[in-house]
């Protein structure tokens, strides 16, 4: 018997390796969150990339240092 195929099915899989005491935290983090696992990868991971594409805050020029003479 086939069983019925889902979204997830078809999604990009990756296999991680988590340093020491990571995954318990990625655990815990995500228990709070009320997420598995995997959502709370996936908003982690979400929130850095999206930052990445925002343009820097603007902020005054640096000054311009002068020639020591």
């Amino acid at each position: 018997m086939l069983r019925p195929r889902y979204p997830s099915d078809e999604a990009d899989k990756l296999l991680l390796r988590f340093p020491s005491g990571m995954r318990q935290r990625l655990e815990d983090r995500a228990k709070s969150n009320f997420r598995s696992m995997n959502g709370e990868v996936v908003a982690i991971l979400s929130t850095v990339l999206a930052d990445e594409t925002q343009p820097p805050p603007a902020g005054p020029a640096p000054a311009e240092s002068s020639p020591r003479t």
